[in-house]
């Protein structure tokens, strides 16, 4: 089991239904599982188109209460989780990019796994995710930016309703949506000031690369095709309005689509050389909502507003009692129109640290008026912190 990267297996304990031939079958598949490029999913697959009922491949790891591998339900434990997740995944992206652009051959095995354990978090509590998303690392945009937007896309995915193996696809597609930049020359992605037609034009190539590239990747032509699409789509439109222009096909894919909406929050919500000043959350949603129904999916993105809410996780807000704050979640009793916020308070050295978390539901049972509220909603660059490190 661990040489396929399995978790484990249940199998319903009346096998008397089972034809005998049928669960030599699955053994059979079971010892061939090894040989592809990702285990778990290819038995899966085989397991549904067999229509093998009485057995599946368990989808979370058994851990064991160790000091290197403790329980998930302990909320230090989980952030520890996703940091080490989340590192894991941008060496994963960052090692797959500098191969391909050296005309190496590279694998997708351990960024499959990555996403996997990601999608184990997500689907338990998105919470922790959302904030570690608001990551931006100015000097390594691309690959936070590839990682921050497979994280949103899976989020968004999960309140869709989508099933886990659609979410670790979408979750690939995102990782890998900006693979393609690794073919522009690196000059014009860090230009300072605008880009010239020709310029822009060959910036325009880099979602034709990212799936050229994608076709690369050492993988089963069955995996990559199911990721190929999308990372091509991404800046289409819903409209068709944006690149590549293609002149007849269908219409863009849900993944595509998927992409295209947080590919978008998350650019205008991070600094580039280019343009210093990056929109806070709420106000890059207020931006993007001038678009919804033309280069936005109107439903979608109807969807992704309210996941992420009036003030989104990660958002440096100012309260009328003069402090300052990051949204770190929404409240159980008023939804994400009054979160909770995690307090910063500036020290003696002009840096930051945590102070008290406040609940912005909470109110004075006399007179019903609310304890604290939301004056103003800045980018927490604006005062040089990153939200993520007061968050996890």
């Amino acid at each position: 089991m661990e040489e396929r990267g399995l978790y484990g297996l249940q199998i319903d304990a009346d096998l008397q239904g089972v034809a005998p031939q049928h669960i030599v079958a699955f053994f059979r598949q079971l010892d061939q599982c090894v040989k592809q490029d990702d285990p778990s999913t290819w038995l899966t697959d085989q397991i549904v188109r067999r229509h093998m009922q009485w057995v599946s491949v368990a989808q979370t790891p058994y851990r064991p209460n160790t000091d290197d591998d403790a329980p998930l339900d302990d909320l230090t434990q989980k952030k520890a989780a996703v940091r080490k997740t989340y590192a894991g995944t941008l060496s994963s992206i960052k090692e797959i990019a500098g191969k391909l652009a050296t005309n190496q051959r590279v694998g997708m095995r351990n960024s499959v796994r990555l996403v996997q354990k990601m999608v184990d978090i997500i689907t338990e509590d998105e919470t922790l995710f959302l904030g570690i998303s608001t990551i931006r690392i100015y000097d390594d945009y691309t690959y936070t930016h590839s990682l921050n937007v497979a994280i949103l896309a899976m989020c968004l995915g999960k309140h869709i309703g989508l099933n886990r193996l659609m979410l670790e696809r979408l979750g690939l597609c995102g990782l890998f949506h900006d693979l393609g930049k690794v073919a522009i020359p690196r000059e014009l992605l860090n230009k300072q000031g605008s880009l010239n037609e020709d310029e822009y034009a060959v910036l325009k190539t880099h979602s034709m690369h990212s799936a050229r590239l994608i076709l690369r990747l050492k993988s089963k032509d069955d995996r990559k095709s199911k990721i190929l699409v999308p990372p091509f789509e991404h800046h289409m439109g819903y409209d068709h309005s944006g690149y590549p222009k293609v002149l007849t096909g269908p219409k863009i894919s849900l993944f595509g689509r998927i992409l295209t909406i947080v590919d978008v929050y998350d650019a205008i919500t991070s600094p580039r050389i280019y343009r210093k000043n990056a929109l806070s959350p709420d106000k890059a949603i207020a931006q993007m909502a001038t678009q919804s129904g033309t280069h936005f999916d109107p439903i979608l993105f109807k969807v992704f507003v309210g996941m992420m809410g009036v003030y989104p996780v990660g958002t440096l807000v100012k309260l009328d009692s003069g402090e300052l704050g990051i949204v770190k979640q929404s409240s159980k009793r008023t939804g994400r129109s009054r979160p909770i916020v995690q307090c910063i308070i500036r020290d003696d050295d002009q840096s930051y640290s945590k102070g008290a978390v406040v609940d912005l539901a909470d109110r004075d049972d006399a007179t019903g008026e609310y304890f604290h509220n939301i004056i103003a909603t800045m980018h927490p660059s604006t005062i040089g912190v990153q939200a993520a490190a007061f968050l996890l």
